[in-house]
């Protein structure tokens, strides 16, 4: 009996004793993965902020964002105007604080020096504009600072059915008397400004029309840019009475705003 009881203890501390040799494989093993884990975890963190701040955005890629004080960067204007049924409108106002470096100074002109990569590069975009001065702008209608909305299927010019368009010129000083390099039809927030000068009219016409007109401050673009929205403009001296033309009240003085 003894030695029966005698072997039973040896088989159990065996048992454990594999047991605890077992544990410690898996020990080894686990920490190594654990940590692979966190590894991963915290690579696509980083990713995701990365995509988050700057929409994977290369901070060269033009028009640069002033990310410092020493680093390379992109002031660039663009004409541009909100054309209702042959109707240009008068130029949008500014809305809340710009944070990313797209606004307005009612001048008709979009002002692009982008403070973020959310808005510089590919992400400078329509949108962005849109956003800043508060109109809403989708594939089949827009929606101005007044609250008046104008769409597709509901709204008409001339008695003729309508659409949205939105016609660019690469060149706004060509653009009074050359068509546009290209219309688009629908997804007009992922429009990019891709040059500095360019024009945008953003129309709404009777559908099938091609002939958009240019925005009425195009020929100046280089004059308003100057002024940068400062009023008594000194780089303003070929703007007759520091007013912008065109929109649908006629003249619009500049205000007086800087940046």
């Amino acid at each position: 009996m003894a030695t029966s009881s005698s072997a039973n203890k040896v088989a159990r501390l065996a048992s454990k004793s594999g047991g605890g040799a077992n544990a410690n494989k898996q020990a080894n093993w686990i920490f190594p993965v654990a940590i692979g884990a966190i590894l991963m975890l915290g690579i696509g963190i980083v990713v995701f902020a990365r995509g988050e701040n700057g929409g994977g955005n290369d901070a060269s890629t033009k028009p640069r964002a002033q990310l410092s004080e020493s680093q390379a960067s992109d002031h660039w204007h663009a004409s541009y105007a909100i054309n209702i049924c042959g109707k240009e409108q008068a130029p949008l106002a500014d809305g809340a604080t710009d944070v990313l470096g797209i606004h307005t100074h009612q001048d008709g002109l979009v002002h692009i020096h982008p403070f973020s990569l959310r808005a510089s590069g590919k992400n400078a975009t329509l949108k962005r504009f849109f956003d800043q001065t508060g109109i809403t702008v989708t594939d089949t209608g827009i929606k101005l600072q007044d609250g008046k909305v104008y769409k597709e299927g509901e709204t008409t010019c001339g008695g003729k059915p309508a659409e949205l368009v939105v016609a660019h010129w690469k060149s706004a000083l060509d653009a009074a008397t050359t068509k546009p390099d290209q219309i688009f039809t629908k997804a007009f927030g992922s429009i990019r400004f891709t040059e500095n000068y360019a024009a945008y009219t953003v129309a709404f016409v009777a559908k099938g029309t091609t002939d958009i007109p240019a925005p009425s401050t195009a020929a100046q673009v280089e004059t308003l840019g100057a002024c940068d929205g400062k009023n008594p403009p000194a780089a303003c001296s070929g703007v007759t009475g520091n007013t912008v033309p065109g929109g649908s009240g006629g003249a619009t003085t500049l205000p007086g705003t800087g940046g």
